[in-house]
């Protein structure tokens, strides 16, 4: 799948405060045979953030897969300056329901940090690590052409060694963790074994729909698959 590594979670800050979730890409490798290799880049961007990513999956058996993502993101809100990086590790199952039909599904752990810089009235910093756990289900359309996947990642954040001046420092050190659900919808097309990748996704916060996170993300890339039949 593509994204310019996403996530997976980024966190990162506007002009007007720090924005502490930005959702990474979702990686929907429409896996269907032992040996099969995605690997993928993309491009996303949110309304705070613009961001690169790094993805791969490799069928490890007929059933089971494996994956693995990086993402890098940083603010785009001027003077502000923001960015945060995170990995993901996943492992799962997938089954051919059909000819034209794949379901697979996920689980996942990610590892990240942020860091918020600003410097207005007075010079002001904030910084973190996180981790995100979560599970992630989706069902593909597959032709040779073109793939169409719907998926959803519910998942939950966790924000630890928060440091630094920013009055939002003991906020998220009293307020460190939300749980999350993502709907997604992702489209591939081109060759057999090339396709340009887009990916639509929301992110609904279920602990406290008032957080400052993004709540879409965009994302455009190319896949690579090696090893299928």
């Amino acid at each position: 799948m593509v994204k310019y590594l996403p996530q997976l979670i980024f966190i990162t800050f506007s002009g007007c405060g720090p924005v502490y979730y930005v959702p990474n890409t979702q990686n929907v490798p429409v896996m269907k045979d032992k040996g099969q290799t995605n690997l993928s880049l993309a491009l996303n961007g949110s309304e705070w953030t613009n961001g690169f990513e790094l993805q791969g999956a490799y069928g490890l058996t007929d059933k089971i897969a494996l994956q693995l993502n990086a993402d890098w993101v940083e603010s785009t809100q001027e003077p502000s300056n923001g960015s945060g990086h995170f990995v993901e590790l996943g492992a799962g199952y997938y089954k051919n329901i059909s000819r034209y039909f794949v379901f697979e599904t996920y689980g996942l752990l990610g590892f990240g940090n942020l860091k918020y810089e600003e410097d207005f009235s007075s010079f002001q910093e904030i910084k973190a690590n996180f981790f995100r756990f979560g599970v992630q289900p989706s069902i593909s359309y597959s032709s040779k052409y073109f793939i169409a996947s719907l998926s959803g990642r519910f998942a939950n954040i966790n924000y630890n060694s928060v440091s630094g001046n920013h009055y939002d420092v003991e906020f998220l050190k009293a307020n460190n963790s939300y749980w999350l659900v993502e709907p997604a919808l992702t489209l591939q097309t081109g060759f057999e074994n090339v396709k340009l990748l887009l990916q639509f996704q929301l992110s609904e916060n279920l602990t406290n729909p008032d957080f400052s996170q993004d709540y879409s993300l965009v994302s455009l890339g190319l896949k690579v698959n090696f090893g299928t039949k």
